[in-house]
This record gives C-alpha cells, structure tokens and sequence, in this order.
C-alpha cells in the first residue's frame, strides 16, 4: 500500500493539518500554564528527593518501552482520530490525578497518573506523529514544523508568568484545574482530522528487531538523545531555576516568560529559511554543537540574570535543533510509506529509553556531584542529534 497522503484530497490535507495544529496549539496552552511547575510540584510534594523524580519518570518511560507495540496494534481497531481525541482527555486526566495528590495519599494519586500518563502517550503520540507526517506537504514541512512549534511557543509566551502568579495567589491545584479544562477543550479540533488508512503491521518481535536494526540506528539513537536531553530540559533545569530563586513562583514564571517571548520570531521563521536552503542535515550538525554548549553554560549558572542569558542562548538554539530535528524525521517518516506508523513506533520506543537513561544518569551523579552538573547529561545528549544529521544526508545522496 503506498503512503496514505496519496488517497487524500487537497481538502482533506488542509482539514487535518489545521486539527492537528489547533489541537495542538490547545494543549500547548495547558502546557505553557505546568510546564515549568510540574517538576517544582514534584520537588516539593516528595520533599525534594529528585531522584526520586528521576525514579518516577523512569518507570513511565520504561513501561511505555514495553506496552508501546501493543498500542499501536489496538489502534488498527480504535482509530487514529478517536485516539488523539481519548489521548486530550488523559491528558486532563492526568492533571486530574495531580490535582488531588497531597503527601498522605501520594503513592496511590501519583501511580494513578503514571497509568494515565503511559496510556496518554500511547494514544496520543503514535497517531499525532503518524498523521502530522501525512497531512504535511513534502518539501514544505520544514515551514510547517516551524508554524507549528512557533505558534506553540507563542500562545505559551504568558503562560509561565500567569502560573506563577496564580499558584502565588491561590495555590498549584486551581493551575491543574485551568489545565483539566484546556486539555478537554483541545478534544474538539482533534475530531477535525479526517481518516487516514496506516495500519500498524509488525509483530512484537519484529519491533524489538528493527528497535536494533543497523539500517535504523541513525533515527534510533537521535531518538534515545532526544529523551536523555528532553527529561533534564523537562526537570530538572526548572527545579534549579526554583532553588537558585528561593521559591519564588512568580520570578520562575517571569523569567520563563521573557525567555520563551524573545525567540518566538525565530522559530516562527527558521522553518521556512530550513526549506529554502535545503540541507538540514548541515542545519542540525552546527545546532547540536551550539545547542550542547548551552547546557554546559548552566553548569555556572548563579543569579537570575544568568538564568536568563543562558535560557535565552538555549533557547535560540533549541528552536534551531528541534526545527532542523522535526523537519527531518517528518521527512523520513513520510518516505517510509505504509511503515510510517511503524517507524513512529520506533522512534517513541526509543525516546522513551533514552528517558530512562537521562534519569538513571541523573540519579547516580547526584550521588556525587550537585543537581547543576548533571547538566552534562543534557550537553552529550544533544551532540547525539548528530546521528541524525549524518542518517538524512546519506538518504539525500542516495536520491
């Protein structure tokens, strides 16, 4: 069967990546609103044991790892539409649970959102990046990575300042509660995206051979980087911002605000220039590089104003690697025809064990060293990108 963007009218193109953009662009606000709070919540819920944080993330990496291949075989029954629609609505759940989770009753809420937040990824992901890589146009997605990424930094301009604000007024749970809402609204453009005919085809055993593949490896150990550096970014840089601050919510939410406002231009335009200049590869081989030594300057990070230059040079840099990155993978995930599903599958199975590898990394170097220096994890994740980098422009000779 040939790719299934063949079988769809201009229409339909159009029709599905608008749901999916302003799906996502929802979701986008929820996350700008928990984003940088959710590890804080963390810290302060298990009385600032971070491996312990690191341990939570690390069992919902690994059991994802596991069920992933299974997902993907039930959503030949479900439906990708249906599922990115359920995927919101776990998403909700799981702030739900976070919402009600104290110190008393911590053990039984927080497994509560492990499950749900397993099965969000499971539903959510798979059919997002199927489906994004279907109902974007070839040579053009590089403009589209860049719209849409663009557009989500820019709705979640404010939203770090706002959540700071809110839990310094009223507390974390009314800012889980924004979110809940958010999420169940983001349900109603996902129902926009019109039916696509991917079926997952693999047996179990295939995925975990392919998972090892050589032919594989470029996107699968740029993935597994992707998850090492994604679970420091995620953690713990916002729980260092919230020490070196004193705790103060309101300052952490500023500062990510003003960081995340300055770049939004570039994001907005650098996927267009990546389309015009073509070579991608050479796009995320010096972004990598740039985007590592980021992580190395917050090692030194010691006042606010620090905070801000190095989030802002990190910033910038990221908005390079992961529009170079996404442009790539879309492209390739298109090109693999009927296996696009399968290949997603891959992809997340290996985001999720280099989650597992970042916390596990993290956890053993804070047995020696201080929370800043298991930025080094991050700093030789992101060089990784580089496997990539090399993958696409063998792909791009062999056309």
């Amino acid at each position: 069967m040939g790719n299934s963007d063949n079988l769809l009218t201009n229409k339909e193109l159009r029709r599905g990546f608008f749901g999916l953009y302003f799906g996502r662009m929802a979701m986008a606000i929820a996350n700008g609103l928990i984003g940088i709070f959710l590890p804080i919540f963390l810290y302060n819920l298990l009385e600032g044991n971070v491996s312990l944080i690191m341990g939570y993330y690390a069992l919902a990496g690994i059991t994802y790892v596991f069920l992933v291949a299974f997902g993907a075989q039930f959503l030949n029954k479900f439906g990708f539409r249906k599922s990115l629609v359920l995927g919101s609505f776990l998403a909700a759940a799981v702030n739900t649970a976070y919402y009600f989770t104290t110190k008393e009753n911590a053990l039984m809420l927080l497994s509560c959102a492990l499950i749900s937040l397993v099965l969000f990824r499971m539903f959510f992901w798979i059919p997002f990046h199927v489906d994004f890589a279907v109902f974007t146009n070839k040579g053009k997605k590089g403009g589209q990575v860049g719209l849409m990424l663009g557009t989500m930094t820019l709705v979640g301009i404010a939203g770090p300042m706002i959540a700071g604000y809110i839990i310094q007024s009223w507390s974390m749970q009314v800012l889980f509660s924004i979110a809940v809402v958010v999420y169940l609204f983001s349900m109603i453009p996902f129902r926009m995206v019109p039916r696509t005919n991917e079926r997952f085809s693999w047996s179990y055993t295939k995925v975990w051979r392919e998972l090892f593949a050589k032919k594989n490896r470029g996107i699968v150990w740029a993935s597994v980087a992707v998850g090492a550096e994604d679970i420091i970014g995620f953690t713990i840089w916002p729980i260092f911002i919230f020490v070196l601050l004193k705790g103060n919510y309101f300052q952490v939410g500023a500062l990510e605000s003003f960081i995340v406002g300055i770049t939004v231009l570039l994001q907005l335009m650098f996927g267009h220039y990546l389309d015009r200049i073509g070579k991608k590869h050479k796009m995320l081989k010096t972004s990598s590089i740039l985007y590592a030594l980021g992580w190395i300057v917050k090692i030194f990070v010691a006042t606010a104003v620090q905070v801000f230059v190095a989030g802002l040079y990190h910033k910038i840099t990221k908005v390079l690697t992961d529009t170079s990155y996404d442009a790539i993978f879309y492209e390739t995930a298109a090109d693999q025809g009927h296996y696009i599903d399968e290949y997603t599958v891959l992809s997340e199975m290996a985001i999720n064990i280099g989650r597992v590898i970042g916390t596990g990394s993290v956890a053993v170097l804070l047995m020696f060293l201080s929370l800043q220096w298991t930025f080094i994890v991050g700093a030789l994740a992101s060089l990784v990108f580089i496997t990539l980098s090399a993958t696409h422009q063998m792909n791009e000779k062999r056309a």
